[in-house]
């Protein structure tokens, strides 16, 4: 039995790498040509619609998670609708990126309706101590570096390589064509060294602070459970001194963006007051992600 399910799960990584292996260059080049951006997320929709139909697996998943967000029946038709919205909007992101990816990055910004906390990002960075730009896999987070760009601002991003890479590559050219320098990780650990100079050589490093890859993560509640959260970024912050800036970036109903750079987290002290400051900092950063999910629950 357990060689079947392998083999089921081989042949079933093939068909995915294929249909993703075609469709994100289709939407690639398909950006370059759509004469308006609403085109492209209608197609989005229809995809994500398709999507659910054929993996009904996923689509329970996501209904667990949106009822424990909204504290409503996962059969309650509302828990239904928001669900469905969130796996469209996921894939509107993707248009999202590609199309903005392409073109003149005062587009974006432009698309900005607003941007929140603004403050906090700059007098973070005037400190000349570097910044970590801590995010997370909520809105449109790859736009962040469109907008930084346009700021005159560059960022240097940690992340995990998705596993199919057709799909890698092309966020790498976006990335790079958006002033964004990529920082691949992979499951067994990253060194933290070339954080630390960028950092002291006084860069903006972005990471995502929602994700425990590492399995040695510091447990605080979120949604009425208590979820791991990673620790690496507070350790960064206490090895050079730099402020931690929560960086959360969102899109409304109507398709605009948001912004919002939350204030200056820090980590000081020895090793006990160091363990108490992260788990205030980290308190303080998951309770700003659960308040912008309780307003955007389709994000």
């Amino acid at each position: 039995m357990q060689d079947r399910m392998q083999s089921d799960s081989r042949l079933l990584g093939l068909v995915y790498g294929a249909v993703f292996g075609s469709l994100f260059p289709l939407f690639f080049f398909a950006a370059r040509s759509f004469s308006r951006r609403r085109r492209g997320h209608e197609i989005a929709d229809q995809i994500a619609n398709a999507f659910l139909a054929l993996r009904p697996k996923y689509l329970e998943a996501i209904l667990a998670n949106t009822a424990q967000v909204t504290g409503l029946r996962p059969d309650h038709p509302e828990v239904e609708r928001l669900a469905r919205e969130m796996v469209r909007q996921h894939a509107r992101a993707w248009v999202d990126f590609f199309w903005y990816g392409q073109r003149d990055p005062r587009e974006a910004l432009e698309n900005f309706a607003s941007l929140e906390g603004v403050a906090h990002l700059d007098a973070a960075v005037a400190e000349g101590r570097g910044a970590i730009l801590l995010t997370a896999h909520a809105g449109n987070y790859e736009l962040g570096g469109l907008l930084l760009r346009a700021r005159g601002l560059r960022i240097h991003t940690v992340y995990k390589p998705d596993r199919f890479a057709a799909v890698e590559r092309l966020r790498e050219r976006m990335r790079s064509q958006g002033g964004v320098v990529g920082l691949p990780v992979d499951g067994l650990g990253f060194s933290t060294l070339p954080l630390v100079k960028l950092l002291r050589e006084g860069r903006l490093v972005g990471m995502q602070g929602d994700r425990d890859f590492s399995l040695n993560g510091v447990s605080v509640p979120f949604f009425g459970r208590e979820v791991p959260f990673p620790r690496g970024p507070w350790e960064l912050a206490a090895m050079t001194g730099a402020p931690i800036v929560p960086s959360f970036f969102f899109a409304d109903e109507a398709g605009r963006f948001h912004a919002r750079f939350g204030a200056p987290l820090r980590v000081h002290g020895g090793r006990g007051a160091r363990m108490r400051e992260i788990e205030a900092g980290l308190r303080a950063y998951v309770a700003d992600l659960e308040a912008l999910v309780r307003r955007h629950p389709s994000q």
